[in-house]
């Protein structure tokens, strides 16, 4: 098939320390039926591991059809963003895939039956091995309000706001979207957040496109490279990270998202969440003599001095039944 033309072009961020998951991620590109075969942008974000031999060594007869970009460490938001920015000539629609994640073999030709219909913009389901059940089952998504465009293959067209799925339940995951490009042709993923970036985008391209459509089966199985929005154990360090990064999300949604306000009762209650989730951890760390990570806690306290208060109230909780004893 000829290349020299591309409709669909993949842009995948990397920055992984091993090859296995760009060379199964790319296995799957190559692996898709029923499409031209489309053109692969790797953003290498100065991966501690170089693309260029892993691609040069799995995919030498596909030299053709993958092109990588070397650039400073920017983060995955901006590495999306330099794909985005450096299109091939040609390219019609746009497909995120993670360099450690793997779509099924019909992914791409169920996207281009959606836009058939008249979308602009697609997602699929998706799980990962550690799971017991996909997201779309985690979050009770019921098919009967969407309406049916092919019942065989799953396809639908989303009836109703998606706007609080997407920025609640992550309804919408990164590696299975695939859009219209000049329909969304100047969306881009917001640099200043480490997490929720791409909520923010899909948020934007729900509201722009005519219409959203979605497979109810699963195109997309999640890996475990180097992922920084994934990992953390109750109470550890890690955990503490990540419920930074989304209060730093959460205090900025407003003006990345102005013309949204039904986000607020959300964003409240995110707030809300995380600060009593660190007091939490914070007492249940000093319970068990653990110690506590203070470089982490002043960034979280950074973003959300007001936390502070969320830790007094069991702290005086506990005073006050200690004192009925």
């Amino acid at each position: 098939m000829s290349t020299a033309s591309p409709t669909i072009c993949v842009v995948i961020p990397y920055y992984q320390v091993s090859a296995e998951p760009l060379v199964r991620a790319i296995s799957s590109i190559l692996a898709q039926q029923d499409v031209e075969r489309p053109m692969v942008l790797i953003v290498d974000d100065s991966s501690p591991l170089p693309a260029a031999p892993i691609v040069a060594e799995h995919f030498p007869d596909h030299k053709e059809c993958i092109r990588i970009i070397l650039q400073k460490n920017g983060g995955a938001a901006n590495a999306r963003n330099t794909g985005l920015d450096n299109l091939p000539e040609g390219t019609t629609h746009v497909a995120f895939l993670d360099s450690d994640d793997e779509w099924t073999t019909d992914h791409l030709a169920n996207a281009l039956r959606i836009f058939d219909a008249g979308c602009d913009f697609y997602f699929a389901g998706y799980t990962r091995t550690d799971w017991e059940k996909d997201r779309f089952t985690q979050m009770g998504l019921s098919l009967e309000q969407h309406r049916c465009i092919d019942d065989e293959r799953r396809l639908f067209e989303y009836v109703g706001d998606a706007l609080i799925p997407i920025m609640r339940n992550q309804m919408v995951k990164t590696s299975t979207v695939v859009y219209r490009k000049n329909a969304l042709a100047d969306i881009r993923f917001p640099e200043n957040l480490i997490l929720g970036e791409d909520d923010v985008f899909w948020a934007k391209a729900v509201r722009r496109a005519r219409k959203t459509g979605f497979c109810a089966g699963i195109e997309l199985m999640m890996g475990k490279g180097v992922n920084i929005s994934q990992g953390g154990e109750w109470g550890d360090v890690r955990s503490i990270q990540l419920m930074t990064q989304n209060m730093q999300k959460w205090k900025l949604i407003p003006g990345l998202l102005p013309d949204e306000p039904g986000l607020e009762p959300l964003r409240t209650e995110q707030i809300r969440q995380l600060r009593n989730t660190l007091s939490a951890t914070v007492l249940y760390r000093l319970k068990r003599g653990m110690g506590l990570p203070m470089r982490h806690i002043m960034n979280f306290t950074l973003a959300d001095p007001v936390w502070l208060f969320s830790l007094w109230t069991p702290i005086f909780m506990r005073i006050k039944g200690r004192q009925h004893e």
